[in-house]
């Protein structure tokens, strides 16, 4: 099944649960721009089950400033399921903490994700009971 989350919806469930105001453009299929404190564009790098792996590029000075931004924001991205790998270059939302999301997701999976105009396109597969 194919489900569409309009990039407002993504921003009013961020904005009532956990209180943080985030921009979102699409730059390409497999990119988005995302604007919090910092502006920086996440591409696609891996969609498993339940969690999405976006890696990001910086400069020497914009890494300064990620780091200074990831400090600054420790508390604020404790209570969310994301984990930022500094090092990496990577972030990952791991979708089976978000909790909205952790019933749906004992029966399902996310087997695709891409973004069109303001829309995040999930494929969804059930899971099979063998």
């Amino acid at each position: 099944m194919k489900l569409e989350l309009p990039f407002k919806e993504v921003q009013k469930f961020l904005s009532n649960t956990h209180h943080i105001n985030i921009g979102l453009k699409n730059i390409e299929e497999d990119k988005i721009k995302i604007n919090y404190c910092i502006s920086l564009v996440l591409t696609i790098k891996e969609v498993k089950a339940d969690e999405v792996i976006f890696r990001y590029e910086a400069n020497a000075l914009e890494n300064i400033f990620l780091k200074s931004a990831r400090f600054l924001l420790k508390k604020k991205l404790k209570n969310i399921p994301l984990e930022w790998g500094f090092r990496t270059k990577e972030i990952t939302i791991d979708l089976k903490k978000v909790k909205e999301l952790s019933e749906f997701l004992k029966v399902s999976f996310i087997s695709e994700l891409c973004f069109v105009n303001d829309t995040i396109l999930l494929e969804v597969n059930l899971k099979s009971e063998n």
